[in-house]
């Protein structure tokens, strides 16, 4: 008798495991239909993220020439803009090669 409850569990148990699609649902293809569809008008909502982003932009243009101009006030970097404010040694001390060869 136990015996026979044992052999009917496991007759179910394969007859549940040998089926397809045990343990996971069936296979559905993408369609169209599943697309999100807009409601309503997009524009308001496109001027509002511009605004936004544009908001960004500008304010990281400021912090560049804020970083910038302090670069230029502090003398920490030099962009050779114009001619050095020391010129060179006057042409009477300066000695002349002779490009000769004898």
């Amino acid at each position: 008798m136990m015996r026979g409850r044992i052999l009917s569990l496991r007759n179910n148990v394969v007859s549940l495991m040998s089926q397809r699609h045990f343990g996971k649902p069936p296979r559905c293809d993408a369609h169209m239909n599943e697309l999100p569809v807009p409601c309503g008008p997009w524009e308001p909502w496109y001027t509002e993220r511009q605004s936004f982003y544009n908001k960004i932009l500008v304010g990281g243009i400021m912090w560049w020439l804020f970083s910038f101009g302090m670069l230029l006030y502090t003398d920490s970097i030099y962009l050779n803009w114009r001619p050095p404010s020391n010129p060179g040694p006057p042409s009477d001390m300066v000695e002349e090669c002779d490009d000769s060869d004898t």
